[in-house]
């Protein structure tokens, strides 16, 4: 019944990470994509809260050659809230082949991330819409519709330094000037 109410209610793509004002000029050039699920298509139950919440896995390709780190947000364009519901950010992801590169299933935990832990030695993890260092699988409200999920991706000339997990958008002010290219891929989900 609530998500019949809120039906006309979406946070929208406006205020997405990707297209914040400080990176409006970046070039739209990585190519995101992933062998969970097909571009615009349906994703798994697997990697929602109702199945086993894993991350899935993201490929990208196409990075500009002077790379050195990763950001990727994943955010539902379509919460019924102001802004879109940010699933998860991971940052400083580290590849040897700027080219290409990608996160395996499951790269970004579901349970909470500790700092220097030599499993997750990949990446570090920011705070989501619920101020927690994980990743939060789709669950939108039952009878809401369709949510698209823009797992968004930028290539940094460097990386990024916190003295505590931050917020989204203290990371999107420390990347400003610093993303030499963009991407996104986009999945829907409904209950």
């Amino acid at each position: 019944m609530l998500g019949k109410l809120l039906k006309r209610i979406r946070a929208g793509t406006r205020k997405l990470a990707i297209n914040d004002a400080s990176f409006i000029d970046v070039s739209d050039s990585i190519v995101v994509t992933s062998s969970c699920f097909p571009r615009n298509g349906y994703i798994p139950e697997i990697y929602t809260q109702m199945g086993k919440n894993l991350s899935p896995a993201i490929e990208w390709n196409n990075m500009p050659f002077l790379t050195k780190s990763i950001v990727v947000f994943i955010e539902d364009a379509d919460a019924p809230l102001p802004v879109p519901f940010l699933h998860s950010v991971a940052y400083n992801i580290m590849t040897k082949d700027a080219a290409n590169g990608g996160l395996q299933e499951g790269s970004i935990p579901s349970t909470p991330y500790v700092a220097g832990d030599p499993l997750q030695h990949r990446l570090d993890i920011g705070r989501n819409m619920f101020g927690k260092t994980t990743y939060i699988g789709p669950a939108p409200i039952a009878g809401h519709g369709l949510h698209r999920y823009f797992f968004q991706v930028f290539a940094l000339d460097g990386s990024l330094s916190f003295p505590q997990p931050p917020k989204r958008k203290d990371i999107i002010k420390s990347m400003a000037g610093h993303v030499l290219a963009k991407g996104c891929l986009v999945g829907v989900y409904e209950r």
